[in-house]
């Protein structure tokens, strides 16, 4: 039996997978967005990413971050090195962009937040029951993971300064202009390969592997809150689109800015659809960095 510590942790958290991916929407084969690219590194089997600066890139916080220490993967320190692609269609890694972190930021909010997880699962795991203690540690690892909720309250979002040039990627510029519910905006990011068919969606970690295609398509904003917006997902209106692995940290774009970064899903059910997408809202973050 898992003690009600832990059942208490697994009722409050749902799934938060490492990685997102988009579902619908179409290959972007005209390089409309030639802004958005993979980010992999080590520890990280693939997320999105935008380039918003000659030296900056956005992405999804939980991409770069261990939650369990409580600190960046060692990748996304000064001086690690990660890589990027941002060809529309990738079928291996052997063209990817090898660059070198400057720095990376996280909101002080969501620094505090890890924290205190992170600080909360060592004490969880060091007070485990005998009967808890026999559980197989995968079991007690995904008991101890970062779940939705934990995005919901703490901006899910990284801003990365690169030591390294990458003049070939364009860049795209971020508004701060606050967004209302009935906005439309469009839904940017990479997808795995099954795109479509049952994987598509799912709230099981996964790598999302090759080829990776980038997706584009268009969604409206439900409702907005200081921390997230919320736009329509397939199982809220039909042909809308939903994050299922591989999408983290791409860009939302309204009025051909950057407004938001994909975070999770939001409201899975047992067929691993969404019925909205959640999005880091970038206007509350306006004066959070110095941006390019």
């Amino acid at each position: 039996m898992i003690g009600p510590a832990l059942n208490s942790l697994l009722l409050w958290l749902l799934v938060m997978p490492a990685a997102f991916a988009l579902g619908g929407g179409q290959p972007d084969s005209e390089q409309r967005h030639p802004e958005v690219l993979t980010l992999r590194g080590e520890r990280l089997a693939g997320c999105s990413a935008v380039k918003i600066g000659p030296h900056t890139l956005l992405t999804a916080a939980h991409c770069v971050v261990d939650a369990g220490a409580g600190e960046l993967w060692p990748a996304f320190q000064p001086g690690g090195s990660i890589k990027l692609n941002n060809a529309y269609r990738q079928e291996n890694g052997a063209d990817a962009l090898t660059v070198v972190v400057a720095q990376t930021l996280l909101p002080e909010s969501y620094r505090q937040g890890l924290a205190k997880f992170a600080d909360y699962r060592r004490q969880r795991l060091a007070e485990l029951s005998e009967s808890e203690a026999a559980l197989p540690a995968a079991t007690l690892e995904r008991g101890l993971r970062m779940r939705h909720h934990f995005a919901a309250r703490y901006p899910d979002v990284a801003l990365l300064r690169l030591r390294t040039a990458t003049p070939s990627i364009p860049a795209r510029a971020v508004d701060f202009t606050p967004l209302e519910a009935g906005a439309e905006v469009e839904l940017v990011g990479f997808g795995c390969a099954g795109l479509g068919g049952s994987s598509a969606g799912s709230n099981e970690d996964s790598d999302p592997g090759f080829p990776a295609v980038r997706r584009a398509a268009w969604s409206r904003v439900i409702r907005v809150d200081a921390v997230n917006f919320y736009t329509e997902a397939g199982q809220r209106a039909a042909q809308a689109p939903s994050l299922c692995p591989g999408d983290s940290g791409g860009p939302v774009i309204h009025a051909g800015r950057v407004v938001g970064v994909h975070s999770v899903v939001y409201g899975l059910n047992a067929r691993h659809g969404a019925r909205s997408n959640m999005a880091v809202n970038l206007a509350p973050l306006a004066d959070w960095a110095a941006w390019p």
